[in-house]
């Protein structure tokens, strides 16, 4: 604090002012304390100072700007572990703007006072350890990160294995021409379900076709241009596994307004099993991801991490059973 006053010219109260939120400075002084505090990369120790006044935990919760509906069971999981714990949420949403990149929002988050900050896919897979090393004193951990992260604590399913499982599964229905929607490249889940998808035809004796799979962006629109290349070639596939709900409801769309009937035409599941699977027409077939009762565990292990910062959880994987639920959506393969 002694530093941050030196270089912005004030007095070490009134650092601490700033840091506490009194409304005893001016914008311009705030302004110059928080530029001193950006370039010395000073993090406060607001852990401390909570044990010591007996503040409630403040979490951080940290995501990407876009709408799908393993956002929305992120957050309602977080909320609902905040609520019960006691515990003060702070949002963080970054985006593609260099103002609000994941970086920034994940240090305004610790200015504003979050002692511990659960972040999603990806920046939680590509946090650096220097990165990391610019907040000490705050408790971190990752959401669903597709392998598991040796810097990080995380909490995650199996995707591999739950990408093989649904593959096999449509192998059991009589599928021999099996598409795959991909995730971006920037999420180490979208490697590791496609290789669970990839193994799961060669143990079956199975072909892996590169043009039955395409690329998308977890995101609905994509979904629909996903599924468009899929179907639009010479040879289609029969069934159709998609990396979340939202592309698999895309998928459902492009094939009913191509005349296709799901299940008897063309198969379709889906990945996380979040609530869009049962408001589609048919309902979806899932890989469940308990996302929301997922987040809730990650807060309780970050507020636990807060309590006892040397604990044996700061750097422990925790590892959650998936299911294959099985709707209207997937059925078999025609001809059989």
């Amino acid at each position: 604090m002694q530093d941050v006053a030196d270089r912005a010219g004030v007095s070490v109260m009134t650092v601490s002012n700033v840091l506490t939120g009194r409304k005893l400075v001016s914008e311009p002084t705030r302004a110059t304390v928080l530029e001193a505090m950006e370039a010395l990369r000073y993090v406060p120790n607001i852990a401390a100072r909570s044990l010591a006044s007996a503040a409630p935990e403040r979490i951080g919760v940290h995501f990407r700007d876009v709408e799908n509906a393993f956002l929305s069971a992120l957050v309602i999981g977080a909320v609902n572990a905040t609520s019960r714990l006691g515990a003060q949420m702070l949002v963080g949403r970054w985006s593609s703007d260099p103002e609000a990149s994941p970086l920034n929002v994940l240090r305004q988050l610790v200015r504003s006072g979050a002692q511990g900050v659960l972040m999603a896919p990806p920046f939680c897979e590509a946090l650096t350890v220097e990165e990391m090393a610019e907040f000490p004193n705050v408790a971190l951990i990752g959401l669903s990160t597709g392998e598991t992260l040796p810097r990080l604590a995380s909490v995650r399913i199996d995707d591999r294995q739950a990408s093989f499982d649904m593959t096999s599964r449509l192998v059991a229905l009589g599928h021999r021409r099996i598409g795959f929607i991909k995730g971006p490249p920037n999420h180490l889940s979208s490697g590791t379900r496609f290789d669970g998808y990839r193994q799961a035809l060669q143990s079956a004796g199975l072909e892996f076709e590169p043009s039955f799979v395409a690329e998308g962006e977890l995101t609905f629109d994509s979904g629909l241009i996903a599924t468009a290349k899929l179907l639009g070639g010479t040879v289609r596939p029969t069934a159709i596994l998609a990396s979340n709900d939202d592309m698999a409801a895309a998928a459902i769309n492009i094939a009913k307004e191509g005349g296709l009937r799901v299940p008897e035409d063309l198969s379709v599941a889906g990945f996380d099993d979040s609530p869009l699977a049962i408001r589609v027409v048919p309902k979806l077939s899932s890989v469940r991801q308990p996302v929301s009762q997922m987040a809730e565990q990650a807060i309780r292990l970050l507020i636990d991490q807060i309590r006892d910062p040397g604990g044996a959880q700061a750097m422990v994987t925790h590892m959650v059973d998936h299911q294959l639920i099985e709707r209207d959506s997937t059925g078999l393969a025609p001809g059989h």
